[in-house]
């Protein structure tokens, strides 16, 4: 924030946040969650719209879409090269080595030109939105204007590589707890505070990045900590389905003072790393005892049936859950999805609906009545625009062909939560 000629507080956007609330737009504009919470939505006017995220999405893509050079302008020009990598980078989503190579660039040359395309891109829009900021800061003039970067944006901003790495492996809960134990240590011994751990012999690998999950617990435990002062904290574990839970528990001497505001940013940031790791953080406050249980999936547990006649795409899918708590079994054979359901029970079936010899959308509704999978959500994942008519036949997700990582994970979480929340 800074101050005007007459005293007023403005919003002033820099050239280089802009260009990285931009990239950070351009790297999430399949994933609504993130998009609606970019700060560049409240520079563009439109954060306090319910359809943040489309909006954004379409602001940003028309800004592309302007970028188009004439007919006529040479395929090697640099305003076609910017308006190309814009176009398969980030709006068709290719690899960056698929779009070096369709372009004829090395990788180091085009990440360069990347940098030159955002640099472009942020230009456009500082000009198309030029008199819309101005405006909007002198209807604000009589009041004091809300910071663009709340708390949660800039968390989100700072961790969306938590959704978009993928694990190296499963975390492992006891050696992640037995490293957050050691950094508690002279806090637990200053409050006096006494750990108590039960932790069952078999916990499966968790699908969580662990950095993720020893900042969860140091939020958990300094809470914790704190409010129990002199008493005991206790963290127990035990295996679920396709999932582990973690408790961690306090009794809070009588008359003992409400959570103060730093405990309660050590909640937040705990509840918001979770939902960033496609986990689940329940807090629950009574007179004298506290709890938090948080629901981490497993590492490569949660089955997933694939049905698709295109062994592509099947590869494609197979390389996307790579490292996460999805376990994808795929099949070309339509007529063997039911055998196939018997044997892995699957929580989740994504189902093409253009196959030879067999009509997917009858395919569905059988999946629909079937005992062995009507209660199973189904994403139909087709090159066909008919998600109107997939909804209304039963399935409780679309997909359009083609398929990018981020939307693919994304849907499949949602799902994944919805089943989680049922089974609670």
């Amino acid at each position: 924030m800074q101050m005007s000629e007459k005293g007023h507080k403005t919003d002033i956007l820099t050239d280089a946040q802009l260009r990285s609330y931009l990239r950070s737009a351009l790297n999430h504009l399949y994933d609504p969650d993130l998009l609606g919470r970019n700060p560049l939505a409240f520079f563009l006017g439109v954060a306090d719209r319910p359809d943040a995220s489309s909006e954004l999405y379409r602001i940003v893509t028309q800004a592309i879409e302007s970028l188009k050079p004439p007919t006529g302008v040479s395929p090697h020009a640099r305003a076609a090269r910017i308006y190309e990598i814009l176009l398969y980078r980030y709006v068709q989503q290719f690899s960056q080595q698929e779009v070096a190579d369709q372009l004829g660039l090395s990788l180091r040359h085009l990440r360069r030109e990347q940098g030159a395309a955002i640099e472009a891109l942020a230009s456009r829009l500082r000009e198309q939105f030029r008199l819309s900021l101005e405006e909007k800061d002198q209807r604000k003039r009589d009041g004091e204007a809300p910071l663009p970067e709340t708390a949660t944006a800039v968390v989100d901003h700072e961790l969306a590589w938590l959704k978009e790495t993928p694990l190296e492996g499963p975390t492992l809960l006891e050696q992640t707890l037995a490293a957050v134990l050691g950094l508690m240590q002279p806090l637990s011994t200053q409050y006096r505070v006494q750990v108590d751990i039960a932790l069952p012999p078999a916990l499966p690998g968790l699908a969580i990045h662990s950095v993720a999950l020893r900042q969860i617990l140091l939020n958990l435990l300094a809470v914790a900590i704190h409010q129990g002062a002199g008493g005991r904290v206790r963290i127990s574990a035990k295996p679920m389905r396709w999932e582990a839970e973690l408790q961690v528990s306090w009794s809070r001497p009588s008359g003992s003072a409400p959570l103060s505001q730093g405990d309660l940013n050590s909640l937040d940031m705990a509840r918001r790393l979770a939902e960033l790791s496609a986990c689940r953080l329940a807090l629950s406050e009574k007179a004298e005892t506290f709890w938090a249980v948080l629901t981490i999936p497993a590492f490569q547990q949660f089955p997933v049936l694939v049905i698709d006649d295109n062994a592509d795409m099947l590869e494609l899918l197979q390389r996307y859950t790579a490292g996460t708590r999805y376990r994808l079994l795929g099949t070309q054979d339509p007529e063997q999805a039911f055998k196939l359901a018997e044997r892995v029970s699957p929580q989740i079936i994504v189902l093409d609906v253009m196959m030879p010899r067999t009509d997917g959308w009858e395919l569905l509704g059988r999946l629909r009545h079937h005992p062995l999978t009507n209660h199973v959500p189904v994403i139909v994942c087709t090159i066909l625009a008919q998600e109107e008519l997939a909804l209304s036949l039963g399935a409780s997700a679309f997909i359009q062909k083609p398929v990018t990582q981020q939307t693919f994970l994304s849907v499949l979480d949602r799902l994944a939560a919805r089943a989680g929340r049922g089974s609670d």
